[in-house]
């Protein structure tokens, strides 16, 4: 028997000395299924305000970082955006994958946010 629910998943990292960061999100259980329809992002200025630096942020949905999981991306990872080229995608742990978040040339010492949307399955 499969439950759906919804999904609504939020995951922060620390951008480094040179602005850069990686988070990377997956469902915790074996039994568990992510169907993202839309992911959302931001890495604002720690000190608050406009970003001195806006971020590129990329995402991934596969195993690692490499081009093969390119989904989308975007100049603007530190004011915020969001893509929906996720749906049709399904991540759970047997094949390992996951939702990748790179930031890349932000303001050191901002917290990055991902938020992952949609719906989850228990089977």
């Amino acid at each position: 028997m499969t439950v759906t629910l919804p999904l609504n998943e939020t995951g922060t990292v620390v951008l480094d000395g040179s602005g850069n960061g990686t988070l990377a999100m997956r469902p915790d259980g074996s039994r568990e299924y992510w169907l993202p329809e839309l992911v959302s992002e931001a890495a604002p200025n720690p000190a608050g305000g406009i970003p001195a630096s806006e971020a590129r942020f990329d995402l991934y949905i596969g195993h690692k970082v490499a081009q093969q999981y390119f989904v989308d991306g975007t100049y603007t990872g530190s004011s915020g955006n969001s893509t929906d080229k996720v749906n049709g995608y399904t991540v759970g742990r047997h094949a390992d994958a996951q939702i990748i978040g790179v930031w890349t040339g932000g303001d050191p010492g901002a917290v990055a946010t991902m938020r992952v949307q949609g719906t989850k399955e228990l089977r």
